[in-house]
């Protein structure tokens, strides 16, 4: 169905669905409809791997995800009411999924293609810090930094200002507008700068109310990525309608995400897989994407690369790509920091993870929590390139095998806060390369990771 034909049917049912309190959408919905789901169709897992291996399992995921939405729906905060499919009706529009896209222009354009488990085809590889916060002064080296890597298919720009004129930052005013408009023009000329002109953005990271979007959206080409976040669990306002109503007249490459909280409304592992495959599920149909991600997070240690975090998502992903042809984005993040070989191990265990599960675009590494300012270099997501390309080829078992000997190398670490140092002690600034030191824990850890079998 063309995206706008059904964006007035979205907004329709936004406006006539089912009236419910928010309390009661939060309490019947989605908990004890979840947990209903989950009982159902006995989602547990068997095995204590990081990397899903009971394709069974994922089956029934799929089933209990569906007919969880089903019930459920999507609430809208500003008016008390609940968009809804039917089973049938999500079957079909998942069917309309697109099937692939490409980013950039020229020699920097990229297709992506929707993946399924153990696809032999490798995911996009979007360099990102995925939002980390930098000093104005440090934002376009740090931006070069990710842009010179031949390895980056396509580059999703820090948040790269924290003043303008002299002041802070505030969302939906004049200063989120001006601040939208130079993130898309500085993005676009450092690109043209270092020989990438087509190269494509993901997201304005200053975007963060409908303000941005509006603004500043029409700035970026049509063969870059937009995106934008939906509210936990399964809520949406008229601010993010009418950042997805831009995006469906500009006939965008739209990349909305929904990041299930671990431990929340969804509870533990069993009631995660089922809401993060329902919530991808949601951004295809509800919400319209082209593609579909997340970036799920330990409530303690603010990362995506803990085991029951991995297990979880593998599982979500794999029901999800093996039932459904539909373009999927992981960002991983990550609680090392740039100059730590904690960051490289994350890296090395949650791309591999994601390639295995299907996923078609690989966003990141986000380092240090992705909150300490100006811990991010392009080094790591360089290594991140050269993961995405030597993953797929690997049997099952042995991807299973590095991701446990990369999990238990920085198991330890999760608690302890190694966010490293920032961009300009791990970068030699005269020449935007790393230094000897950051560089010789990559050449470590990649040669340990080739001797474990990773084919880099």
């Amino acid at each position: 169905m063309n995206s706008r034909a059904r964006l007035y049917e979205i907004i329709d049912k936004s406006q006539t669905g089912p009236i419910v309190s928010e309390k009661d959408f939060d309490r019947y919905h989605v908990t004890q409809n979840l947990k209903n789901i989950v009982k159902k169709y006995d989602i547990r897992l068997r095995q204590d791997t990081i990397i899903n291996m009971d394709a069974e399992l994922e089956d029934r995921v799929w089933d209990a995800a569906l007919e969880f939405l089903a019930n459920c729906g999507v609430y809208c905060k500003d008016t008390g009411r609940i968009i809804q499919y039917s089973e049938k009706e999500l079957r079909e529009l998942m069917k309309q999924a697109p099937a692939e896209t490409v980013y950039g222009e020229g020699l920097d354009q990229y297709r992506e293609i929707a993946r399924t488990p153990d696809d032999p085809r490798r995911a996009l590889c979007c360099g990102s810090s995925v939002g980390v916060p930098a000093p104005n002064e440090y934002a376009g080296p740090i931006m070069v930094s990710y842009m010179r890597e031949p390895l980056i298919d396509m580059h999703g720009a820090t948040t790269n200002l924290t003043s303008l004129i002299g002041s802070e930052l505030r969302s939906k005013s004049a200063l989120e507008i001006l601040a939208c408009w130079e993130a898309v023009t500085q993005f676009q000329q450092l690109a043209a700068c270092v020989g990438r002109p087509g190269l494509a953005q993901h997201a304005i990271g200053h975007a963060i109310s409908d303000v941005g979007h509006l603004s500043a959206g029409h700035k970026m080409r049509r063969s870059d990525s937009h995106a934008f976040g939906i509210i936990s669990e399964l809520k949406v306002d008229n601010t993010i309608i009418n950042k997805m109503t831009h995006l469906a007249l500009l006939d965008a490459v739209t990349a909305p995400y929904a990041n299930p909280i671990f431990g929340g409304l969804g509870g533990g592992v069993p009631g995660q897989m089922v809401l993060l495959c329902a919530e991808m599920i949601a951004l295809s149909t509800i919400f319209m994407a082209t593609n579909c991600g997340s970036t799920p997070v330990h409530p303690l240690w603010f990362c995506s690369t803990a085991k029951e975090i991995m297990q979880y998502t593998s599982v979500a992903f794999g029901a999800l790509t093996r039932h459904a042809t539909v373009l999927t984005r992981l960002a991983h993040t990550c609680v090392g920091g740039p100059v730590t070989k904690t960051l490289l191990y994350e890296t090395i265990a949650s791309t591999i993870m994601a390639t295995k599960s299907g996923i078609s675009t690989i966003d990141g590494p986000r380092p240090a929590v992705g909150v300490i300012t100006g811990h991010c270099t392009g080094l790591e997501a360089r290594f991140q390139g050269e993961i995405v390309r030597a993953a797929p080829g690997l049997e099952r078992g042995i991807a299973e095998e590095i991701v446990q000997k990369a999990y238990a190398r920085y198991a330890d670490d999760l608690d302890k806060k190694p966010y490293g140092k920032p961009f300009w002690e791990a970068y030699k600034m005269d020449s935007i390369t790393p230094t000897e030191e950051w560089l010789r824990m990559y050449e470590e850890v990649k040669e340990e990771a080739i001797s474990w079998g990773l084919p880099l």
